[in-house]
């Protein structure tokens, strides 16, 4: 049975000790072994499935289709692809042998996955299942032990979770969980976790991050990102908008790969700008706190005063800003609600440069009717994840990764790469003892004439030079035989 540690003020170092305690005898069984309980816990997440949206939708934070499609199901997606295509990964493997070196073809090399040990696991508010249990349940996966701080809205859904990895047969202590604010998360980095896994703001996480870098130990930053989506002419300016906007309106814009602006070729701005307003809904939320409205509406007002307008919605609420650019905070800064700014562009370069120039370059998208330009324009994008005429659901999809540039973080969270991030490679190198070892033959110039010949015949590009190369090595191999310089 996993451990809850609910107590106020419970020390983070008791957590972290008693995961350090657990860790071996986890890493000893097989990866296949591990899967097990993973496997199991998705089973059981789904079968009570209704009672977990209840949890996630109380409070009016997620409608429940939304919990479902948003929470959920890319939850219990991610815990059954790890379960199934996880252990195969972390299998050892036989590495390949180079050619070029053969002299030392003898010698056999052997991949392995290890743990890190205790795998620290900070996760936000803004998605209290996905932006969670998938990242746990790798580095447990992988053999680590982990300590998790759940975001402090996020007690119940801990609560859950725990639960079921409890009954799906996970070992007692391997989970641990520490509820609390900022400083507990401090508290975890400072009790000396392996490996920090953290999913929230820049400010917080980059706290965290210098704080785990002074003990000498990797972590793994999923920051806030600024997502820029292109439209190019021509584009179905009314089906744009609509999967802009819907996606703008899940978990009311907080997510970090929301889109926040959208950069349109001039000619397609008037078309796309009448879509968005007739398809930007009346939006009657009610539950936002008021630092939040009061937010928004800040965010527009400083918009509005350096020259954008709205086009659609109210301060305070959802609304869509005309004539935006750098230097507006509603560009400039991570919005995490449900504004959305446009701007025109005369061609794609400026297109390009306005995304690449973006802070928190964690994901982008290009929408046009062209499919082999949006491609094109794609590879050219220096981002996490690029988008082709979709949103969001892209990053729900168990085997995609996300891995953010510039300021939206480092390291990958999610797909093989994710899972893999999570452990340590280590390779053993096997030599016969009794193998030949040409490369003690010392100084002697037959030693520098086969491997002149060695490269040679490797690179060659015509019969004669390799027939020629060939004929050295031979005569080298024959001088070193005979003892002979």
């Amino acid at each position: 049975m996993s451990v809850l540690v609910t107590a106020p003020g419970a020390r983070a170092s008791h957590a972290v000790a008693a995961a350090r305690r657990a860790a071996p005898g986890w890493a000893a069984l097989d990866a296949g072994w591990r899967a097990r309980p993973i496997g199991r816990a998705a089973a059981l997440l789904a079968a009570e499935a209704d009672v977990l949206v209840d949890v996630l939708a109380a409070g009016g934070e997620r409608p429940r289709p939304e919990a479902w499609s948003a929470e959920v199901l890319p939850t219990l997606d991610g815990l059954a692809w790890l379960a199934r295509e996880g252990p195969a990964a972390l299998q050892p493997r036989a590495l390949t042998r180079s050619w070029l070196q053969w002299p030392f073809r003898a010698t056999r090399h052997r991949q392995s996955w290890e743990p890190h040990g205790v795998v620290g696991v900070v996760t936000p508010g803004n998605g209290l299942l996905f932006l969670a249990l998938p990242q746990i349940a790798a580095a447990l996966l992988a053999g680590n032990a982990v300590v998790w701080k759940p975001a402090p809205a996020g007690g119940a859904v801990a609560l859950h979770v725990v639960a079921a990895l409890s009954r799906a047969g996970l070992p007692r202590s391997v989970l641990q969980v520490v509820q609390g604010g900022a400083s507990m998360a401090s508290a975890i980095v400072r009790a000396g976790v392996d490996l920090l896994h953290f999913t929230g703001s820049a400010e917080a996480g980059l706290t965290l991050y210098r704080a785990q870098a002074e003990q000498g130990r990797p972590a793994i930053l999923e920051l806030s990102g600024r997502h820029v989506a292109l439209v190019l002419a021509p584009a179905d300016a009314d089906r744009v908008a609509q999967e802009i906007l819907w996606a703008k309106r899940i978990n009311d814009g907080r997510d970090c790969v929301a889109v926040q602006a959208v950069v349109v070729e001039r000619d397609a701005e008037d078309a796309l700008l009448a879509a968005l307003a007739r398809r930007l809904e009346d939006d009657r939320r009610t539950t936002r706190p008021a630092a939040v409205r009061q937010r928004l509406a800040a965010l527009v007002d400083d918009a509005v005063r350096r020259g954008a307008r709205v086009v659609a919605g109210r301060p305070g609420a959802a609304a869509v800003l005309a004539g935006v650019r750098p230097g507006m905070r509603v560009v400039d800064e991570e919005v995490a609600g449900p504004l959305l700014g446009v701007a025109a562009v005369d061609d794609v370069e400026e297109a390009v440069a306005w995304i690449n120039r973006a802070p928190g370059r964690l994901s982008a998208s290009v929408w046009g009717a062209d499919a082999a330009r949006a491609r094109r324009i794609a590879a050219r994008l220096d981002v996490g994840q690029v988008w082709i005429n979709s949103a969001l659901h892209p990053t729900a999809q168990p085997s995609v990764t996300l891995a953010g540039r510039g300021d939206s973080g480092f390291g990958p969270s999610r797909g093989l790469p994710g899972l893999l991030t999570m452990a340590r490679p280590r390779v053993v190198s096997e030599t016969p003892l009794r193998a030949r070892r040409l490369h003690l033959a010392g100084t002697s110039p037959a030693l520098v004439d086969l491997w002149r010949a060695t490269a040679r015949l490797r690179f060659a590009t015509d019969l004669g030079t390799r027939v020629t190369a060939g004929g050295r090595l031979v005569s080298a191999l024959a001088r070193i035989a005979r003892g002979r310089p």
